[in-house]
């Protein structure tokens, strides 16, 4: 294999698989990417960039470049660890475009990493192999088209890996993911259980402003006349709604235990692959 791009979602199983192929490579040539959507906890960041600067990974950051009035696809931009969006930018500009993302149009992944990257790769290496951090309890979540796209999953075939190893390598290591489990990936993720939504909002309402601003730009610009367009949660809920329910008793979210099945039975693990 000469050129593998390896994706770095900013949890601790696809920064394990980036370690293992740094330690062992499978290719030639290995870029590892992380692609910002400027809605992540900046603690997801802060880890990022530590394993970027303590593995040396020469880690490609990249973020999506929305062109807006153009017959032309969302492009990328290159940023870093200080440059990175944090406010949400690329998100409120794929919504201004395109709407709201939810269950019934979910475009957020296509146009915040899928486009971009494409793009990216286009521009870099066309023919490279895609690394995906699955793991062989997740083995469910492989691609159908995984040989026509060129995706791999190491934490399968060549390093099989569940969660349990995952946890136990980064309880040896000098740091780890200051994160809890119900803050990962983009913090108010619509694709989360009601649960970990819940508990966010109730312990912090202020991370559901940037989502409810997007509703209303999305109102303004006439995105939400139909089929859910207009509301990010599941059951055509807003997220004034999700901060009503978080007052009222419900079942909280404890990261201390492994998430049940109905936390994921509707989402999937919280993560939005790069490659599809």
């Amino acid at each position: 294999m000469e050129n593998l791009v390896i994706s770095f979602s900013g949890g601790r199983t696809s920064a394990y698989m980036a370690r293992q192929l740094q330690l062992k490579p499978l290719a030639s040539n290995q870029y590892f990417v992380f692609m910002n959507t400027g809605a992540e906890d900046e603690r997801t960041l802060d880890f990022v960039d530590r394993c970027d600067r303590e593995w040396g990974l020469n880690l490609v950051w990249l973020e999506a470049d929305v062109k807006h009035g153009e017959r032309v696809g969302t492009k990328y931009k290159i940023v870093n660890y200080e440059t990175a969006s944090r406010q949400c930018e690329p998100f409120y500009e794929v919504v201004k475009k395109y709407g709201i993302p939810n269950q019934s149009y979910p475009h957020c992944n296509r146009e915040l990493k899928l486009q971009p990257f494409n793009a990216w790769l286009a521009d870099t290496c066309q023919d490279a192999y895609r690394a995906v951090g699955i793991r062989c309890d997740e083995i469910d979540r492989m691609a159908a088209n995984m040989d026509e796209m060129r995706i791999i999953y190491p934490l399968i075939t060549k390093f099989p890996t569940r969660k349990g190893d995952v946890l136990g390598w980064w309880s040896r290591q000098a740091f780890d993911l200051d994160v809890p489990e119900h803050y990962g990936n983009c913090v108010t993720c619509w694709k989360k259980s009601d649960r970990k939504l819940l508990t966010l909002a109730n312990d912090n309402p202020a991370l559901f402003d940037h989502f409810n601003n997007m509703e209303i730009i999305a109102k303004d610009g006439g995105f939400n006349a139909e089929n859910n367009k207009g509301n990010f949660f599941r059951k055509n809920r807003n997220t004034q709604q999700m901060l009503e329910a978080a007052k009222s008793v419900f079942d909280r979210f404890n990261d201390k235990y492994y998430e049940s099945i109905s936390d994921n039975a509707n989402g999937c693990s919280e993560s939005c692959d790069l490659f599809g």
